[in-house]
């Protein structure tokens, strides 16, 4: 598989006509990203697609490397390469949005040291726009530990899914309803 040259496909598609292609590409994306089965061939995939198409894939890739995470912290790298390219990304209220509840999750769960070292090394030099939006979901997870364990508890429900954002956003009552029927 030359995952290159399908990213390259995809990309030309997405960027022809970004507004149209967006939910075409993301599903494509989806479907290719669901089949690798290899560890080091995701991996690859993780860090070749979080650049492409000004970054609409960022939150799906961020999900999975979430989850393993979650597991074991040698994902932490992955996890701040991936915050990296977010922060260079095009930045769109979409993917704003599907990364809030991620990354809220991620610094639940992150050692504050790491997290200080992401705010000097990738947050403080991004655009102010993206500065303020961490700035944010930072001061959100210091001050509302009840909704931040919300998120954290509603994430540990959906990880072990392919990523589902329409889920995510559900109440955690309902999640625990529907999943505790399963």
């Amino acid at each position: 598989m030359d995952l290159v040259k399908i990213l390259d496909q995809l990309e030309d598609k997405y960027y022809e006509d970004p507004e149209n292609q967006k939910a075409a590409v993301i599903a494509e994306l989806l479907d290719l990203h669901m089949s690798i089965d290899d560890e080091d061939t995701l991996n690859r995939f993780c860090v070749l697609v979080a650049p492409r198409c000004g970054g609409i894939y960022i939150p799906y890739i961020f999900w999975d490397k979430l989850a393993a995470f979650l597991e074991s912290e040698d994902q932490r790298a992955f996890l701040q390469e991936i915050i990296s390219a977010f922060t260079q990304s095009d930045f769109e209220e979409e993917e704003q949005r599907k990364m809030k509840p991620l990354l809220i999750t991620y610094m639940a769960n992150e050692k504050q040291f790491e997290i200080d070292k992401l705010k000097t090394l990738i947050i403080d030099k991004a655009h102010p726009t993206v500065r303020e939006y961490f700035n944010k979901l930072i001061n959100f997870v210091r001050k509302n530990v009840r909704s931040t364990k919300m998120y954290s508890e509603k994430f540990e429900i959906l990880k072990d899914i392919e990523p589902n954002f329409e889920l995510l956003s559900l109440p955690i009552t309902q999640l625990k309803e529907k999943f505790q029927r399963v």
